[in-house]
């Protein structure tokens, strides 16, 4: 309050000549704000010789920091021109400070963003596979570090000094400790998966009873997109005490099937269906031709058992789940195409009727 009512007195004892300092302070802010854009054009294009493309310029991860960095300069000269009271001044220069410290952190992240900056780059030439994986986790850290050194800085802006905040912190140091333990293992766990690389972004994994697309790793969770498009977070240490299945890393997905067929179905009716199949399955995409297998198998009581096997390459989980369908739908063509009709578990239950066994008798003794 202290301060405004400064500021108010100041403003009220504005002089004409004073006046005319204020002018010249809005008309440099103005040239500033005028002048920032050419002028951070014109800094990257010295660090650019050979870039022509203008818009590739202005989208450099520095541009709009530095254009930003001219306007809070063109606010602090203009300040000092009015020449306010020293309160106000370094009021206005811890602002700038400030300004100068988010101004430089928002660059070093642009800088380090996946989408734009120096990351991109690593991951467009040093990755031509399309595994980007630890370039996301790299940059997410990187971020995190900036972080942590703008606020410390802006810390330091106020009179705070972090070296003594931290001490400070360590008093509790075993509390927090037991408390952030989950973190430490999800983290530790999290940096495992980027350097072992169980699996990646884009690959479809299985987790206990979860199945699905990972579609994000960070820090402390996994984020996995399931066949009904639900999103299932886990705990990065929940895979250091779990098996997990990564079917993406499949170089084919085996196909098993056993239908069981009426026990009057003759031996001439059995070869032709098992010939057909195999004509039906060597005219199917996706099927690996040297893999088919159709065997008449075993005898049941309740019927036939045919198995057919075989593998495909298609990997992906839900383009083998139509696979899988449509070889299915060829096969119980087949089956309806001659006349044959698939078994199923029953039971036979014969009845002896004692009467006609009495009349066999009277028979006999006539």
């Amino acid at each position: 309050m202290e301060q405004i009512n400064k500021l108010t007195d100041f403003l009220k004892s504005i002089t004409q000549e004073q006046l005319l300092d204020l002018g010249i302070a809005v008309l440099i802010i103005l040239i500033f704000i005028i002048l920032s854009k050419p002028l951070a054009y014109l800094i990257i294009k010295m660090f650019k010789i050979k870039e022509k493309d203008k818009l590739k310029i202005k989208n450099n991860p520095f541009f709009n920091p530095l254009r930003a960095l001219f306007i809070w300069s063109g606010i602090y000269i203009g300040v000092l021109i009015i020449n306010p009271p020293k309160t106000i001044l370094d009021i206005c220069k811890k602002v700038l400070d400030i300004a100068i410290i988010c101004i430089v952190a928002n660059g070093l992240i642009n800088f380090v963003d996946p989408k734009k900056g120096i990351v991109k780059k690593l991951r467009n030439n040093s990755m031509p596979d399309g595994n980007k994986t630890v370039a996301n986790f790299t940059s997410k850290i990187l971020k995190y570090v900036i972080y942590i050194g703008a606020g410390l800085l802006i810390l330091a802006v106020f009179g705070i000094n972090p070296s003594s905040l931290i001490a400070g912190l360590g008093v509790g140091s075993a509390v927090v400790a037991l408390a952030a333990q989950d973190f430490v293992k999800s983290l530790i766990s999290g940096l495992s998966i980027m350097s072992e690389r169980p699996f990646l972004v884009g690959d479809w994994i299985q987790v206990g009873t979860d199945e699905g697309e990972v579609i994000e790793i960070s820090f402390r969770s996994t984020k996995i997109k399931t066949s009904d498009n639900t999103i299932v977070t886990i705990q990065n240490s929940v895979f250091t005490n779990s098996n997990v299945v990564n079917w993406s890393r499949m170089k084919q997905r085996r196909y098993l099937l056993n239908i069981k067929l009426p026990l009057e179905t003759n031996t001439d009716k059995l070869e032709k269906i098992q010939n057909r199949i195999k004509f039906v399955l060597n005219n199917t995409e996706g099927v690996d031709k040297e893999t088919i297998q159709v065997h008449f198998n075993t005898i049941q009581l309740d019927g036939i058992n045919f198995i057919i096997y075989m593998y495909t390459d298609i990997i992906d989980y839900v383009g083998y789940l139509a696979f899988r369908e449509r070889v299915n739908e060829q096969i119980l063509k087949v089956l309806e195409s001659e006349n044959v009709k698939i078994a199923y578990p029953g039971q036979n239950v014969y009845v002896h009727h004692v009467e006609d066994d009495k009349e066999i008798v009277k028979e006999n003794n006539k």
